[in-house]
């Protein structure tokens, strides 16, 4: 091994070295200010759903499920909000297929999941 290729090595093990954990973690969210965001977007998703437009409301409800991705407290808060996430999915798929009734259901069915969402929090 060359002298070079020992340097290279020494000057990389030193520069991870570098690097702490904390430069990697991610910012820990407020899960109850989360869950008022994606209440208020499932909100918002109802309050569309009279004007009748399949893909803006496909498009509300789709931001409601990115922002619900965001929540993470423990095992069982991430299995139950799977299962609500579920509803908006359906919801989705169903203002897809202009079927706004179903869609409106489902997204009360999701809004309920989720504010029952903080009985796991703890």
């Amino acid at each position: 091994m060359s002298l070079k290729k020992v340097f290279i090595a020494f000057a990389l093990f030193f520069a991870m070295l570098g690097f702490s954990g904390a430069t990697f973690a991610e910012a820990k969210v407020n899960v109850s200010d989360t869950l008022k965001e994606v209440d208020a977007k499932i909100q918002i998703a109802l309050e569309a759903v009279p004007a009748g437009n399949a893909q803006q409301l496909a498009t509300l409800i789709k931001d409601a499920n990115e922002k619900a991705k965001e929540l993470d407290a423990n095992y069982k808060f991430d299995f139950e909000r799977t299962k609500v996430q579920q509803l908006l999915k359906k919801a989705r798929d169903a203002a897809k297929k202009s079927d706004f009734p179903g869609a409106a259901q489902e997204l009360k069915a999701a809004r309920e999941g989720f504010a029952n969402l903080k009985s796991f929090l703890n």
